[in-house]
């Protein structure tokens, strides 16, 4: 089963930017294209593995990195995450 959250920009800077703190933050991250039929605002996208979506909240939490959406995607389907 394939489980990862995909994390979606508003522009390319907040992309590049975003994944130079989840690497200082020692998070891995893998940069790919946004998926079409999730949005068309940036056409890049952070992959991250579902394991460490507290770290990223804790980065998010801090103010260290924007972002537009957090989808979680499970067997084929993706689901819009609400972090607070």
């Amino acid at each position: 089963m394939k489980e990862f959250l995909i994390v979606t920009f508003n522009n390319t800077h907040e992309a590049m930017k975003a994944e130079s703190v989840c690497i200082n933050e020692k998070i891995k991250v893998t940069m790919m294209p946004t998926p079409t039929y999730i949005t068309k605002s940036c056409g890049i996208s952070l992959k991250v593995d579902i394991g460490i979506v507290n770290n990223l909240k804790g980065i998010i939490k801090d103010k260290k990195m924007e972002f537009k959406t957090i989808y979680q995607f499970t067997d084929n389907k993706l689901v819009e995450l609400n972090i607070d």
